[in-house]
Order: structure tokens, then sequence, then C-alpha cells
């Protein structure tokens, strides 16, 4: 405080008396605080902030501190941060010179990386904008808060609803999420929407009339999306993130904003083949995607303010190394495979190696001379048939798809998944140098590329001809999968980007706090009984009701007081939800 009271303001900063004698403060031609009376007008500001009394507030821009000093008075823990030292030094020498405030000063990742700001994120406070300050310093606004939310969320376990589609290549990506959610520590709740595939197939198959089978297919459509919605909003999640062709209407993150749910979607679909992403974009707070450049000017002009690449990537679970039984090796064994889809220009480039012992996996093949090669024509793979088709193949082709452009598409800019999940198999893979995936990987040591079906050609037999440099390169890439390329790694990269944006809103409607069953061990530790209890329950489960009650005796059979509270505050929590089933069925 020393240090700012030698602090000369600029000319541009100007202290001046208020109409009613009250101080405010002129930077250039803007008040930071009303002329006439900054107090009520302080008051009025926080009213309508909707502030919760019971946690801590950060707020960004402390102008002479008005706004300040009516938070401490209604009993805020309040901490500061501010750009400019001179309009500091005003507010530390004058309203709140005999206050105690955690203040702040400078840049913002200074600010964030100080020890006091760090233990006072902890708590995952409110964040405070005070308008004017934000006005005259946007940037430093807007970074401070991204850096707030950031901080005190991202050590925290949030609760994430992902929302899948019935089918389609979108459908394994949403439990891949799911998944690198959970595993990050997240509390997440999957709407599977896959069940219902079976059933839309069968109904539209049984209905001769055309109009028909469409009307009652989107009945389905809409019963699943008001199943996704009450599966969601039962959840109360703090984020939602629907995956491309999920059943949902263009309305459903509109129905979710008011519960102050953030939304996003994962459009893991090349824009320019499925164009429906025009009437979703704009109504997400939060649009990913696969494919940089043009699209994103496409997705601005329709609207779409927050948006980012995210591309797909491999799940170690599912996707790994496999070794097959000796049944297995006739089946997929081979010198060279395609697992795919029959685009256009796959039917062309791969009619041109039927002289290799080639075989072809997936749906939509129409080439007459790739007939023979065809293995198990017409018929989906699993995960689990996808890995042993790696394991069998000593050369992977990667072919990315297009539907106007014969052999390999010289424009291709949204990288598939089968990149990334043949590298995780362990498979060594020769693939098109579609834009960006340099960036990925190494092309000389880890995914060698082509561009014509010559050179395709010319690597094939180079490459069979030398298994050690084929295994040399199919280890360097499963390598750098498992460390760049994981689904783990793109939900970080998602959680960074919605909460750089929209963490001070999360922080707003506030989170719930959860703790494993070890850090509640950690601080009941004094007490034996609980310690005890606490130790027949799984570590690193949550604690909650749902952990607690799946290991709890009847309340007759309690062995201790610990289980006997708990049996206890089972059977009025069952009593409480039965007495609202009654209530609602009158």
């Amino acid at each position: 405080m020393a240090e700012l009271a030698e602090v000369v303001p600029p000319p541009d900063v100007c202290l001046e008396e208020g109409r009613e004698g009250e101080p405010t403060l002129r930077i250039g031609t803007a008040y930071l605080h009303s002329r006439y009376k900054p107090r009520e007008e302080a008051k009025r500001l926080l009213d309508s902030a909707e502030l919760d009394p019971d946690r801590p507030v950060l707020v960004v821009g402390v102008g002479l501190g008005y706004h300040i000093l009516e938070l401490l008075d209604r009993g805020y823990r309040v901490a500061v941060a501010e750009p400019d030292r001179a309009i500091a030094a005003l507010a530390v020498g004058g309203l709140l010179r005999d206050r105690e405030v955690l203040l702040g000063i400078g840049e913002p990742d200074a600010i964030a990386a100080s020890p006091f700001f760090q233990r006072f994120v902890r708590d995952t406070p409110q964040v405070f904008v005070h308008p004017p300050s934000a006005r005259i310093q946007p940037a430093f606004a807007e970074a401070m808060t991204a850096r707030v939310s950031r901080a005190a969320l991202l050590g925290q376990r949030l609760r994430i609803a992902v929302v899948g589609p019935m089918f389609g290549g979108s459908l394994p990506i949403a439990g891949h999420l799911v998944r690198a959610f959970q595993k990050l520590g997240h509390q997440t709740v999957y709407a599977d929407n896959s069940l219902a595939w079976n059933l839309y197939e069968t109904m539209s198959a049984s209905v001769k009339s055309r109009k028909a089978a469409h009307q009652l297919g989107e009945l389905l459509v809409h019963f699943l999306g008001e199943w996704s919605y009450a599966r969601v909003m039962e959840f109360a999640p703090d984020i939602c993130v629907v995956m491309a062709q999920a059943p949902v209407s263009p309305q459903f993150p509109l129905r979710l904003a008011p519960e102050g749910i953030v939304t996003a979607f994962w459009y893991v679909e090349n824009w320019r083949h499925l164009p429906y992403w025009k009437e979703l974009a704009p109504h997400y707070d939060f649009f990913f995607h696969i494919q940089p450049g043009a699209f994103e000017t496409q997705l601005r002009e329709a609207g779409c303010q927050y948006q980012a690449c995210v591309l797909t990537g491999c799940d170690p679970e599912v996707h790994r190394p496999v070794t097959l039984e000796d049944a297995e090796r006739d089946e997929f064994a081979c010198d060279v495979s395609f697992a795919g889809a029959g685009y256009m220009n796959r039917n062309q480039v791969l009619a041109g190696l039927t002289d290799y012992a080639l075989k072809i996996w997936g749906v939509n093949w129409a080439h007459p001379s790739l007939r023979p090669v065809l293995q198990r024509p017409n018929e989906r793979f699993t995960p689990e048939l996808f890995a042993k088709i790696v394991a069998g193949s000593k050369v992977n082709l990667n072919l990315h798809s297009s539907t106007s452009f014969p052999g390999v598409d010289p424009h291709c800019d949204a990288i598939n998944p089968r990149v990334f999940e043949i590298a995780a198999c362990g498979g060594f893979q020769l693939c098109d140098p579609c834009t960006g995936l340099d960036a990925c990987f190494d092309f000389a040591t880890e995914l060698p590329v082509y561009t014509s079906l010559k050179e395709l050609r010319d690597k094939i037999d180079y490459y069979l001809a030398h298994s050690a440099e084929r295994a040399q390169i199919a280890a360097a890439a499963r390598a750098r999968a498992l460390r760049d390329h994981t689904y783990e790694k793109r939900a970080a990269q998602m959680l960074e980007r919605i909460l750089d944006a929209f963490g001070a809103r999360i922080l707003r409607k506030g989170i719930r706090v959860q703790r494993t069953v070890a850090e509640i061990k950690d601080r009941c530790a004094e007490d034996a009984a609980l310690a005890a209890f606490l130790d027949t329950l799984p570590s690193d489960a949550l604690f909650d009701h749902e952990t607690v009650n799946a290991h709890l005796p009847t309340a007759m059979m309690a062995h201790n007081r610990a289980e006997g509270l708990f049996a206890y505050l089972r059977e009025l929590r069952n009593s409480a939800e039965a007495l609202l089933q009654l209530r609602d069925t009158e």
C-alpha cells in the first residue's frame, strides 16, 4: 500500500467532487461512478447482480470503491482485480483506506498466478464485473473473468450431461466423450438414444407409405428429444454437450438456458456434406467442430459467437492393440486393409489395389471389382472388430471421404477419427494428407502420407518389404496418439474453452461441491466410528447418498453410531420422496 501512495495519477485520471459532495472519478470523458449519488448507484448495481450471500465475490474493477464498500457492508468476503495502479491508489487512499480488501493490481496472468488469488478462488467465488470499469478496460475484464472462472472451476468436479444420437459415426464418439469426462473426475450422465435405432428401422421398414413412415419417424425423434430433455433436467448439469445427429430440436438449448445450463454442440461431421448445422449453431453457447478455416467464417456469418475446432481422438480403453486367436487369423490377416464406408472416391482408389492381398470392411461399397475383397458385406463394424482388423493388417489404409472429388481430395480439411484410432490400436497406417494432419503426426516418423494412387502403391510396396520400419513407425504413432490425441485431452480442451467463455455464469449459478470418500475421510479422521464406516466404501467413489446407501445395512442392523445415522437419513429421504409423490398424484 505504501507503494500506491507514491503513484501520481496521469492527467486523464481525474478525481472530481460530485453534485452532492461525494467524490467521483473521471477517466478521459467517462465517469466510473454517478456524479449525483454514487452510493445509491452501487446499491442498485449489486441488487441487480443477485449475488449469493453465502459465497465470496471477486470484483473486476475497483473504481473508487463504492461497490466494494457496499459488498463489505452486506457481509461478503471480497477480492478485487484492477489493471490501473493510479485508480487503485485513489481507492486505497480514499474510501478503502480503513478496510481490509485483497487487491490484485496489474496484468491478469500476474494476478492469477499470485498465491493469494489461488487461495481465494478455491472457494469458487462469484465474479462481479464493475460495468464502468469494464467499458474502459474491456480486454482486462474479459481476461480476468476467464482466469477466475478457469482457476475456480478446473479443480472442481462438474456435472456434465452428454446427449448422444440414435446411430451414425458420432454414436461411438459420444461414448468415448462420456468416459473421458468421467476419467477427468466429473459426474456425468449419458442420454443414450441408441436403444431407439432398431425401433426406428423396424418402424420405417414396416410402413410402405413414405409420407407415413416420415411422420412416424418425426414422432419418434420428437419423443427422444423430450426424453433427452427430461434426463438432462433431472440430472441438473452445469454443462450439457449435444453430439452431432442427436435427436433434439434446435430449441433444445434454449429450453435449458433458463436453468443456467451451459450448452455445447460437437459437430463431428463435414459441414459441406450435412448443412443442418446452420439452424443449430446460433442457439448453443459453444459450437465445437473438426474443420478449421472456411467453416469458421460460415459459423460467424450464421451468428455463432463462440466456436472452436476440437478434433476427434482415441479412447485407450477401446482403441488398443489386440492379439488374434489362431481361428481369427484366417479372417483378418492381410497385406492391406481398409475399414470404413464406401464413398465415391474410396471406391475409385481401392479399385486400383485389387492385385494386393486386400480386405475391405464396411458398408456402401459399390465398385464391381471390389466385391471379391469385401468382408462381411454391409455389416457395420464395432470398435472390437476394428481392433482386430488393425491387428491383422500389415498396412492399414486411411482415405478421407469425398462425394465429389475423385481419388485423393487435395482440399480435404476434416480429419477423421480413423487416423487416431488406427494409431492407438498399434497399426501401421498410410493416409492422405488432410489439412492440419501434419500438426497431429510427423509424416516422416509417425504417419507416412500419399497424394495419388501411384504414390500409394509405391509406399505399399516399400513398407510391405520393410517390416521393421513399419513396426517402428506404428509404435511412434501409438505413443503420439496416447500422449496428445486421447478423448481425455479433447474433453479437457472443451472444458477450458467453455470455462473461459462461460465460467462466470457457472460460478454465478453455483456448483455442487463433490468430494470423494477418501477426501471426506481426511476431513473426519478424528471421528473413529465415521472413519470405520468410510473404510467400507470405495475410496475413489463420490461421497453422495447413492454411494452411502449402496453400502448401508438396514437401520436395525447398524453396527455403530455412524451407520445408524446414515440409515436414519436414508429412511428420512425415502419418506420425504414418498410424500412428494403422494402430493403429485393428488
